[in-house]
């Protein structure tokens, strides 16, 4: 399994990431697609460095979903996308949830 999942095209990682984590992949697609009719904001925020979450997720969102904003935050992988950068990423969801009323 490990040997085919090297094999993956940048649009089968996305499925596979979410086959794998969170069981419910096949829906990903339906679920933004419905997301983006009801106009819902969607914000994307991953390090350049994640090796958890492919750097394609990010690209994949914005192409179902042409509105949603996405933001790589260079240098920072999984973990420090939020340790290490809190008051950074404090004051993204303080813009976002501005945004928002």
């Amino acid at each position: 399994m490990a040997i085919d999942l090297t094999r993956h095209t940048h649009h089968s990682a996305w499925h596979t990431m979410h086959n794998v984590l969170c069981g419910g992949a096949k829906f990903m697609d339906k679920y933004l697609e419905t997301l983006n009719i009801a106009k819902v904001k969607i914000n994307v925020i991953q390090g350049s460095k994640d090796q958890v979450v492919p750097m394609e997720s990010g690209s994949n969102v914005k192409m179902k979903v042409p509105n949603a904003e996405v933001k790589i935050v260079d240098n920072a992988d999984h973990t420090s996308i939020v340790i290490g950068r809190e008051r950074e990423l404090c004051n993204d969801l303080e813009k976002l949830w501005g945004s928002t009323c």
